[in-house]
């Protein structure tokens, strides 16, 4: 019998997890007049860690798209939310797949570097379209866009190391109630 992608399991966890990027964006704390710190990314790695790159990277996408269609000022770029926020959670599931059936100690060394490689692929994403909407669309000065780019690039460093330290100490702390409660198998982290 060939198993579906989408099974009812993996839609109801994906929906929470979005649910929960969605919200967890909302806790932020603003940094100068462009940049904000925020739990969202944290979740966006959480989701991989725990539910795989497939699960973690749409609902981290999705969760995240839907935060930005709160707002009349994000939602142009919300698809762009979508795409860079879904390599958060799609890196950090991928990664950490691999320390699936080890110690728990080598399990949070795959869960530290994959939750750094997404926060860190995003930072570099993020940056990259910041630049580019800055200096060729708005047309600003090199001098002013570069400014601006290391202010969002503090933002985002803190951003990207809150995010590994919620996504890691979540992810410890939830596994073993989620493999009791059967939600931690391997057809749902495919």
């Amino acid at each position: 019998m060939e198993k579906k992608f989408w099974s009812v399991q993996r839609l109801a966890v994906f929906g929470l997890m979005s649910a929960l990027v969605f919200v967890s964006s909302w806790m932020q704390i603003p940094i100068g007049e462009v940049s904000r710190v925020h739990l969202g990314n944290g979740f966006c790695a959480l989701t991989g860690l725990l539910f795989g790159p497939w699960v973690g990277g749409f609902a981290s996408g999705m969760g995240s798209m839907l935060f930005d269609f709160t707002n009349p000022l994000y939602i142009a770029e919300s698809w762009i939310t979508f795409l860079t926020k879904f390599f958060i959670g799609f890196l950090a599931g991928l990664i950490a797949r691999g320390g699936h059936g080890r110690s728990p100690a080598a399990q949070r060394v795959y869960d530290i570097i994959g939750s750094a490689v997404g926060t860190l692929a995003y930072v570099v994403l993020y940056l990259g379209k910041s630049f580019i909407v800055m200096y060729f669309i708005e047309r600003q000065d090199l001098g002013a866009v570069q400014v601006q780019l290391a202010t969002k690039l503090m933002s985002s460093l803190i951003n990207a190391g809150a995010g590994v330290l919620v996504a890691v100490v979540l992810a410890s702390a939830l596994r073993p109630a989620l493999k009791r409660a059967g939600l931690f198998r391997q057809q749902l982290l495919c």
